[in-house]
């Protein structure tokens, strides 16, 4: 078991390694998947490998009982703490093992993968059209204002250059016939 897991480190563009922590629970678990791991790892059938695991277990018990520290080879050893419990204490790993390996970070801009979007699932390339901006009909509603002020503006100075003065909006003072 990883009591602290690998951390990387953007700025030195390394890995540190995880730190391993083996704690010896003394309670009873189920052994069905270590038993198939061992039947099948040594080619031996279950029943052989379930009589093993015991035999060597009961021989653990005996010589914790003989000795107060019993050495596994390369894993560890075994004690009986202060209390009176059984307690583990794995070896320490070399420090060659635990060295923070090399890792740049590259990225493969035209590799496609699949990502999580609420409850669906999407790919980087669907979500990059999805996500870009739409171009949209420009708006040109002020053409059309400018051209209307136009022609506006035309009307109305052809409308008092023909009447001369006369106009429909009421009396107007001639100047000229006066």
């Amino acid at each position: 078991m990883f009591h602290e897991r690998a951390e990387s480190d953007f700025i030195t563009r390394s890995i540190a390694a995880p730190k391993p922590d083996i704690r010896f629970v003394n309670t009873e678990t189920d052994t069905e998947g270590l038993l198939n791991y061992l039947a099948a790892t040594t080619g031996a059938d279950k029943y052989e490998v379930t009589e093993a695991l015991d035999h060597f277990c009961d021989n653990l018990k005996k010589e914790m009982k003989d000795q107060s520290k019993v050495k596994l080879d390369s894993i560890g050893n075994f004690f009986v703490n202060s209390s009176g419990k059984i307690s583990f204490k794995p070896e320490e790993l070399p420090v060659v093992f635990l060295q923070p390996v090399f890792a740049e970070r590259v990225i493969h801009p035209d590799a496609e993968h699949q990502i999580l979007v609420g409850d669906k699932e999407k790919t980087n390339t669907q979500m990059t059209e999805l996500l870009a901006p739409k171009e949209g009909v420009k708006d040109r509603w002020w053409i059309w204002a400018v051209v209307l002020g136009a022609i506006s503006l035309l009307l109305v100075t052809v409308y008092f250059t023909e009447f001369k003065g006369n106009t429909a909006f009421g009396n107007a003072i001639n100047y000229i016939h006066s």
